[in-house]
């Protein structure tokens, strides 16, 4: 959805070296991962270690986060999902509305939106076993058409369309592309920290021990998958026409196809694979309310059960009212909901390597469980790349909004002063719970 701004931007070598670049930043980071989730082998990842190791406070900062993350995704999928529906469907987006951030809201789209979250909505409501059977068709419908796309596309393209290769910029010496697309990598590569949380489940030893080669595995896989779809895009469509069309990839698998019928169902396959991660997305959004709830870390409503126990109703009910409301922000929304998220996952990163610093300094003895290899070089090196990876992130942001206040900046002035209020507001409700109640229910050991 948004890869013709990454190519626009930096050019197609330029958007590689960025996506290359990141990748190589992102393995320490991910070993990091790997340490504290051999250390702390709860569900809950940044949660867990950041109460276990920084207290209750730095728990509640990366929960907020994390529930950022989820909810603007959700409204990210569910506008995405709308603007590839037009594709396959022209005029489906129905008449304009009024433009906000940049761009034309069309009562269509916010039509289909709707829908689709109360499907999530029903779907989840049912339980989550429900929610689960959507999930694996559409994913390996999405990487079907993927690996068809970039065959054809590669081989349909030409190489002239590959100029320039690095597109210029008026900022870091000509290459300031290349920082925009690696100040959003945090986002593209996020998706390897979700693996930790299944840690709990993994019964045998040698899967745990296996988990720094899973994490580091997935971020060279997604590592190559963007680099061929980067390709194929490029190698089919000139820079002019990635300039010129609101969809570049739609176009792009038009002009490799030749074939309207190919092409709706590549299309097809790609709209069940924002689905599935959308409903993924939908998923983690409400448990992760559900669980502040628990803890009284949000208000206690969010961690009530339905009647007929099965869901998190009132976590759901706010996921999908939150998701609708953001569907009014059209498609100019989509671009600022990449950058802040990758912005939040820098911040996570900082959590989990400067973690693995205060892990090592409070273990005493033999450890038996991963850690990262050269002492700690590579943890230095992955706390300096979050850091890093942070600051370029505002500063891209700031950048792209012509060095005025941008509006990421905005949203995250403003949710963290929210999330400061419902601190002090809910005071009451985090003492009326003990600090082994918390503990208990942050880290699953049993009932509270």
């Amino acid at each position: 959805m948004v890869l013709g701004s990454v190519l626009v931007s930096a050019g197609p070598l330029g958007a590689t070296i960025g996506f290359v670049v990141g990748a190589g930043i992102m393995i320490p980071i991910g070993l990091c991962y790997a340490e504290l989730t051999g250390a702390l082998p709860h569900a809950g990842g940044e949660i867990v270690y950041a109460y276990t190791l920084f207290g209750v406070r730095w728990a509640y900062v990366a929960g907020v986060c994390l529930a950022l993350i989820y909810v603007i995704n959700c409204v990210f999928f569910a506008i995405s999902v709308g603007w590839l529906l037009n594709a396959l469907l022209p005029g489906i987006e129905g008449s304009a509305l009024y433009t906000v951030l940049g761009a034309t809201v069309h009562g269509g789209d916010i039509v289909v939106g709707v829908a689709g979250t109360l499907i999530l909505l029903v779907a989840h409501w049912r339980g989550a076993k429900d929610a689960a059977r959507l999930q694996d068709l559409a994913t390996y419908l999405l990487l079907a058409a993927t690996c068809i796309f970039v065959a054809i596309g590669i081989g349909q393209g030409h190489a002239a369309n590959l100029q320039p290769p690095i597109a210029p910029s008026d900022w870091a010496g000509g290459y300031g592309g290349i920082l925009a697309v690696l100040a959003v990598t945090p986002y593209f590569f996020g998706g390897f920290n979700t693996i930790p949380q299944a840690v709990a489940e993994l019964e045998d030893e040698r899967d745990r021990r296996r988990i720094a080669s899973m994490l580091a595995g997935c971020i060279l896989t997604s590592l190559v998958f963007y680099c061929l779809v980067l390709l194929a895009v490029s190698m089919v469509l000139s820079r002019d026409q990635l300039l010129k069309f609101e969809l570049p990839v739609a176009e792009a698998f038009r002009a490799a196809f030749h074939s309207a019928l190919i092409t709706d169902i590549v299309l097809v396959g790609g709209l069940l694979g924002l689905i599935a991660v959308w409903n993924a997305l939908f998923f983690a959004a409400t448990r992760v309310l559900y669980a502040l709830g628990r803890a009284r870390l949000l208000p206690p409503i969010l961690g009530d059960l339905g009647a007929g126990g099965r869901a998190p109703t009132t976590a759901i009910g706010v996921v999908t009212a939150l998701s609708i409301g953001g569907l009014f922000l059209g498609k100019g929304a989509l671009l600022p909901v990449v950058n802040v998220t990758s912005t939040l996952f820098a911040l996570m990163y900082v959590i989990v390597s400067l973690g693995v610093l205060r892990q090592r300094r409070l273990t005493t003895g033999p450890v038996a469980g991963y850690r990262v290899p050269g002492g700690l070089l590579l943890v230095w090196a992955a706390v300096l790349f979050s850091f890093y990876l942070l600051v370029l992130s505002l500063v891209q942001q700031w950048m792209d909004a012509g060095r005025r206040l941008p509006a990421e900046w905005a949203l995250l002035v403003g949710f963290g002063a929210l999330s400061w209020l419902l601190w002090l507001g809910l005071r009451s409700s985090r003492d009326s719970l003990s600090t082994g109640q918390r503990r208990r229910i942050i880290l699953e050991e049993g009932p509270a």
